[in-house]
């Protein structure tokens, strides 16, 4: 099943265009910027846990993995 990301990811390999309003990439783009501080916080977790190689961070990149699972983890049906 993919995520509600690899959808919009689809739409707009369908049709690119640049020049079209809406669609497949206003939402992907609006998608991204309303996740942008749940973006920062799983770069800052992972670059934390690989700068340091100590497994007490992968709490924080846990928690910050399942922040995005919403976005890019397998749809579900309701």
């Amino acid at each position: 099943m993919s995520s509600i990301y690899d959808e919009l990811s689809e739409k707009l390999k369908k049709d690119p265009r640049l020049t079209k309003t809406g669609g497949a990439r206003y939402d992907l783009g609006l998608l991204l910027f309303n996740a942008r501080d749940n973006l920062r916080d799983l770069w800052a977790a992972a670059d934390r846990c690989v700068q340091s190689r100590d497994a007490g961070n992968l709490g924080a990149l846990r928690e910050a993995v399942e922040k995005l699972r919403p976005l890019f983890g397998a749809r579900t049906k309701p």
